[in-house]
């Protein structure tokens, strides 16, 4: 359930980028997309390198069959496998980079709003 709520917010962050960058022409909003997409791709596969050099097979197998009493400890065992913490790690370096990609943007929209409520004023 984890890894789908990621997929979503890859989904809405897609939208958001065709979105923004449809204005300068449809083109423009594909491109958008295929960058949003070759970045998941590639930084999926970093995260997986990181997850399988910080996670074992040993130590994941021995983690994953251990007795546990608390229904909480079985739910979380079963969400959380190496493909979801390396989706994980994915989502925290990306959003650090898109903050970054779209901090111009954002400082923009941030100007053009008190300057429009102070003109109003």
């Amino acid at each position: 359930m984890v890894a789908a709520y990621i997929f979503i917010l890859h989904f809405i962050l897609i939208l958001f980028a065709f979105r923004k960058n449809k204005k300068d022409g449809i083109g423009e909003g594909f491109l958008s997309i295929a960058f949003v997409i070759i970045v998941f791709a590639v930084g999926w596969t970093i995260a997986t390198l990181v997850t399988n050099l910080l996670f074992s097979i040993d130590w994941f197998n021995s983690w994953y069959w251990q007795p546990l009493n608390s229904w909480i400890c079985v739910r979380i065992r079963k969400e959380f496998n190496r493909d979801t913490l390396s989706l994980l790690i994915l989502t925290a370096g990306e959003i650090v980079f898109y903050y970054l990609y779209f901090l111009p943007d954002i400082k923009k929209l941030a100007n053009n709003i008190t300057t429009t409520e102070s003109k109003s004023k």
